[in-house]
């Protein structure tokens, strides 16, 4: 058994995470509209349609408060996980552009280590947009909220890591309908919109399993206060897990691309 991350070249990960970055900057208008647009109307239709109904607080905050960082979060991560899997596939399969850096002396590892850097970064990107939306919205209560930017970016790695793995294993595009429908299906029992212990106890068990469900529970006590004793278990969780699943993407790229 060998250790896929002590394999990576930093300096050859940070290289490839450069060229995906050129070719961000070259379409960086596009690429900004879907997490500034959706947001806005998401908290109309939530934060401010969906809140109008409700007169009890959640969790001690309004409607609107409570549900800026599931719109914070889901934005963020939805980016970093579609980077990762149609953007991926692209690149790995019709672009062949996987093939030509591993012409280089770019091992395997490093690639799929620079790419999911280059996802994260992008999902950061997005965040330093929204954060304002959520604050102009006055869904954020904290002066903290800048720093939610950290439980964002252990989002990204951990659903990132994810969904590259998942991509390697994937042998036709349409089989990410499977992928997504899952993901679809998890990520409405993680807090984003409705407070977890709403659910039924044995949901709640699968909730709380589910990292998205930290990271966005971090975000949201970065943007309103109220730091518990769970938020410690929840960011070392975040920072396992996102360990455990760079380490099975790294191991998959390899696997899908060399062996």
């Amino acid at each position: 058994m060998y250790l896929a991350l002590a394999k990576v070249d930093i300096t050859d990960a940070i290289s490839v995470w450069s060229r995906n970055m050129r070719v961000y900057l070259r379409l960086w208008k596009t690429e900004l509209i879907a997490p500034i647009i959706e947001p806005i109307f998401t908290f109309f239709a939530f934060g401010f349609g969906v809140g109008a109904l409700i007169s009890s607080r959640v969790e001690g905050l309004s409607y609107l408060s409570f549900i800026g960082a599931g719109i914070l979060a889901f934005t963020v991560l939805m980016r970093t996980v579609f980077e990762l899997t149609y953007g991926a596939y692209f690149r790995m399969v019709y672009q062949s552009t996987y093939n030509a850096i591993l012409s280089t002396p770019v091992n395997a590892e490093s690639l799929a280590f620079g790419e999911i850097l280059y996802a994260a970064t992008k999902g950061l990107i997005d965040a330093l947009f929204v954060i304002p939306l959520v604050i102009i919205f006055g869904s954020s209560t904290s002066y903290l909220a800048p720093l939610s930017i950290f439980p964002l970016l252990l989002g990204c790695l951990f659903l990132g890591s994810l969904s590259l793995a998942i991509t390697a294993h994937i042998r036709e595009i349409d089989h990410f309908n499977l992928y997504f429908a899952l993901y679809w299906s998890t990520i409405f029992l993680c807090g984003a919109w409705f407070p977890v212990n709403k659910l039924f106890d044995w949901l709640q068990v699968i909730a709380y399993i589910l990292p998205t469900t930290s990271a966005i529970d971090l975000t949201r006590a970065f943007l309103n206060g109220g730091f518990e004793q769970r938020h410690i278990f929840e960011a070392i969780y975040l920072i396992i897990i996102s360990i455990l699943l760079t380490e099975w993407a790294l191991r998959s790229i390899r696997k899908r691309m060399v062996v």
